[in-house]
């Protein structure tokens, strides 16, 4: 990491452009003035004593009231823990407002008509982790591929299963199977894939009525799509479910 490296960091952190460069190069001073600072940070000297006034008002710098007016930075910890704080604040007041709005407008449910789509893999696990955690009668998971079964799918599926939600993980992949074999669900093996062959990385089906199919891309990224109390999701639960049925009985 470079100084603009650092000041990237420390503007996500809340600081602005000035603000982080100053204060970067106040801890390469120690203490200055606000030429000292200038001289070493692409700041002109008219906005430095702007940006460490506001650095002071973040508890970030302390001001020697002499002439001229010199500036220190705090410790790196106390400027880690108190930018930390006030990024956890800004953040707590913003959901808090979001949440408001939601309640305001009618806008908590968000299982309408309609097909919603979820990109990358974490996104994806978060979006089937949540629907895990709303399974009431049953859960049906499938995929072939290991790497698809990350801790928090994992214990979401060890977790439904607790609430005596008859859970369900096909696959045609032994290693899936053996992964999820504590899990406390009805483990399928599947002899072939269900036709049409649909190409998904992964298809969670959550009490018949909501279901979840990912893809991955040639470029590796992942994409899921899915729905809740619609045509859509009633027809693809209506073929899982004759699926998972098929291949139940083949085992028997």
């Amino acid at each position: 990491m470079d100084d603009a490296d650092a000041v990237a960091s420390l503007k996500r952190l809340g600081l602005t452009t000035y603000e982080a460069r100053a204060f970067v190069a106040l801890q390469k001073l120690g203490a200055g003035t606000a030429s000292e600072v200038a001289d070493i940070a692409d700041v002109p000297r008219s906005q430095v004593y702007g940006a460490a006034d506001d650095l002071e008002d973040r508890g970030l710098v302390e001001v020697e009231q002499s002439n001229p007016t010199r500036y220190r930075p705090v410790g790196v910890e106390e400027a880690r823990e108190r930018l930390y704080r006030q990024l956890q604040s800004e953040g707590d007041s913003a959901f808090e407002y979001l949440e408001s709005v939601r309640e305001e407008y009618g806008t908590t449910e968000e299982e309408t008509e309609s097909i919603w789509t979820v990109r990358g893999t974490s996104n994806v696990v978060a979006r089937a982790s949540r629907l895990l955690a709303g399974a009431e009668a049953t859960a049906v998971y499938g995929t072939d591929d290991v790497d698809h079964l990350e801790p928090s799918l994992r214990d979401g599926l060890a977790e439904a299963a607790k609430r005596d939600v008859d859970v369900t993980v096909l696959s045609e992949n032994p290693s899936v199977l053996d992964a999820v074999s504590d899990v406390g669900a009805r483990i399928v093996d599947v002899p072939q894939p269900p036709k049409p062959e649909m190409g998904a990385a992964r298809v969670l089906m959550v009490d018949d009525d909501t279901v979840l199919v990912s893809v991955v891309g040639d470029d590796g990224a992942e994409t899921a799509f899915w729905s809740s109390n619609t045509a859509f999701a009633s027809m693809l639960t209506t073929l899982l479910d004759e699926f998972v049925a098929d291949a139940t009985d083949s085992e028997t």
